[in-house]
This record gives structure tokens, C-alpha cells and sequence, in this order.
């Protein structure tokens, strides 16, 4: 797989972890939360899915600064998705809503992505 393909994928895991976060994170009841409201930390995902997507150009071409940045862009993601799972669990008592798992599989997307680049560059020096 190219790396320009390893971006497109990138990229639509930064588009998947933004309607995540606009959609249903957790229902208690007849209310439902998106990321952004309540106890999530939505927006925190907002911004860093930019900055991945500031990071996904660089990665079509295999620079490390992409690899770090989409990787790190992640692993934000993730732990803040994973956070507001865990809250939401304990301490609202609430079930879990499909906007916030589509944003955990989207940070595992962009997580992947950058290591599979990562991975072909090291590759590709050792020849």
C-alpha cells in the first residue's frame, strides 16, 4: 500500500473522528450527549483532528513529522475517547453511543495509518 494511499486513509479517519464527535457519545435515557456536551472533552478531539489532518499532507510523502504528528493526533483522540467512555460508564450511568465508538475506530484508523507509513519508511532505508 503507497503512502499517498496510507493519507487517504488518514484523512478519512479525521473526517470519521469528526462526525463521531458530533454524534451520540452517550443516552441516559430519553437525553442523549454528543461529544461536546456534558462531561466529554470533545472538543479536545475537534482540535486535534485537526492538527492530524495539518499532518496527513506530510505523511503522503512519508516524512516522519507526518508519522509523529498523525500518531500523536491519535493517541489524543483515543485517550480522550476512552476517557469519556470510562465517565460515562461510572459515573452517568449511561450506555454507550455509535458517535463515540466511530471515534475510538477513527483514532485506531489514524493510529494505523501512521505506523504503517512508519513502517514502509524504515523499509525502505534498510534496502
Amino acid at each position: 500500500m503507497t503512502t499517498e494511499r496510507l493519507s487517504l486513509i488518514a484523512a478519512g479517519g479525521v473526517a470519521a473522528a469528526l462526525v463521531g464527535v458530533f454524534s451520540t457519545w452517550t443516552s441516559i435515557g430519553p437525553v442523549s450527549l454528543n461529544g461536546t456536551q456534558g462531561p466529554n472533552n470533545g472538543w479536545l478531539v475537534v482540535i486535534f483532528a485537526f492538527v492530524a489532518l495539518g499532518g496527513v499532507r506530510a505523511l503522503s510523502r512519508g516524512s516522519w513529522l507526518g508519522v509523529a504528528t498523525v500518531l500523536g493526533a491519535a493517541v489524543v483522540i483515543l485517550w480522550t475517547a476512552v476517557e469519556g467512555l470510562l465517565d460515562n460508564r461510572d459515573v452517568l450511568g449511561g450506555s454507550t453511543g455509535w458517535g463515540l465508538w466511530l471515534t475510538i475506530l477513527a483514532a485506531l484508523t489514524l493510529a494505523a495509518a501512521a505506523l504503517l507509513v512508519a513502517v514502509r519508511r524504515v523499509r525502505l532505508h534498510r534496502k
